[in-house]
């Protein structure tokens, strides 16, 4: 009979798993990882050994999951970590999943089928022809919003703004980006989402007459991005975390060192190959219009990464706003660490996560952007932290005028 609970199947004496496929319960289930990347779908796989519960797939049926704590360990207390947001309370299931099946793949002894998110119903979307004029210059997170309100996504709660004062253009759509025309209603979200990013120096929320926000900011041209994803259930979550605010409490500390490393350890990667911290633009329409603008800071440390680029507009305030972009938003190089996890699948996407790093003797703070958990006899949770790039021309021709 259909129900909104599933059957409760335990993993093992800490987690358990209630499935549903179009209302009715799920048995059998022997596995279940999730996939889930920020401006993505999260994918689903389940695994399953039984013939009966094979008759009840179908391509297009509706799959809830909620996966979480046993219930005979639901009472037990997480201890606070000094330092960090572990222990506080949270949502009680970060994990659950609503999504509809995209492949099956059955056979004698075990099936597999997967299922993505609602996100993936924004990519299968009809092509439209989203104008400048459908929106005007409003917030962008306002229109990002109104793109998502589609196929039974929730969107109730997103409330916020890009945090600029309203009569300045920053965190305003603008007719002059290079993201409108024919297309899914995903690749219009992805397009705009690259051009939302603000430094919180200069937004309402980190202004202050007493406090200068320099004080409190590990950079003095921070540049925080926005992300997209629906982490829990049905829900659209649009978060900008701020890793340079050194008030920010991570949710986990993790060194080499930690008990709860599995698998390969503590994986980093810094890698200055996307570096740009000199940045030349002259102009298609009129070759003897440049404009060039270097980082100081950044040449001194990294030594000199110049890039040159051709833009299409003549105007050199324009160009100077598109170089300054580029520039803020790669001039460091790319950092990104991969762990294996036991008893982080709580930690969710946009969390920050504080990484010591002993050979390079640092200490920093950097985004979930990707995360895995595998569900056999025992849950490992995989997660990547740091940036999610763009290349430069890609995003010159976002910000093209």
């Amino acid at each position: 009979m259909p129900t909104n609970y599933g059957a409760n199947q335990y993993v093992n004496e800490l987690y358990n798993i209630r499935a549903t496929i179009d209302g009715i319960e799920l048995p059998f289930i022997t596995g279940l990882s999730f996939k889930h990347k920020v401006n993505s779908s999260r994918v689903a796989t389940v695994t399953l050994e039984n013939r009966e519960a094979l008759e009840m797939l179908r391509v297009g049926a509706v799959v809830t999951i909620d996966f979480g704590l046993s219930d005979a360990y639901a009472n037990k207390e997480i201890r606070f970590e000094e330092g960090t947001a572990l222990g506080l309370v949270g949502t009680p299931n970060p994990n659950d999943f609503y999504g509809r099946i995209k492949i099956i793949k059955p056979g004698l002894q075990r099936t597999t089928f997967t299922a993505m998110d609602l996100v993936s119903d924004l990519a299968t979307s009809r092509i439209e022809d989203i104008k400048f004029q459908d929106y005007g210059s409003q917030d962008m997170y306002m229109v990002a919003k109104d793109i998502c309100d589609y196929a039974d996504i929730d969107v109730r709660h997103l409330d916020d703004s890009m945090m600029y004062d309203d009569n300045v253009k920053q965190g305003k759509l603008d007719k002059q980006f290079n993201i409108y025309g024919y297309q899914t209603k995903k690749s219009f979200l992805d397009k705009l989402f690259n051009q939302m990013s603000l430094n919180p120096n200069d937004t309402n929320t980190y202004k202050s007459a007493s406090t200068p926000s320099q004080s409190y900011m590990s950079d003095p041209l921070p540049f925080v991005q926005f992300y997209y994803a629906i982490r829990q259930g049905k829900q659209m979550d649009f978060f900008a975390p701020n890793r340079f605010d050194k008030r920010q409490k991570a949710v986990l500390k993790v060194s080499p060192n930690e008990a709860n490393i599995v698998g390969q350890g503590l994986v980093g990667s810094i890698d200055s190959s996307t570096i740009v911290n000199s940045v030349t633009i002259n102009s298609n329409a009129d070759p003897s219009r440049k404009v060039t603008i270097e980082d100081g800071a950044s040449m001194a440390k990294y030594g000199i990464f110049a890039k040159n680029f051709v833009f299409d507009d003549a105007d050199t305030t324009t160009m100077n706003e598109a170089a300054y972009v580029i520039l803020q938003k790669m001039k460091e190089p790319t950092k990104t660490y991969t762990m294996e996890l036991t008893g982080a699948e709580w930690v969710g996407l946009g969390d920050l996560i504080e990484v010591h790093s002993p050979l390079l003797g640092t200490k920093e703070l950097f985004p979930v952007v990707e995360k895995q958990i595998a569900v056999t006899d025992r849950v490992i949770t995989k997660l990547a932290i740091g940036s999610a790039s763009i290349e430069p021309k890609d995003l010159l021709e976002l910000v093209q005028r």
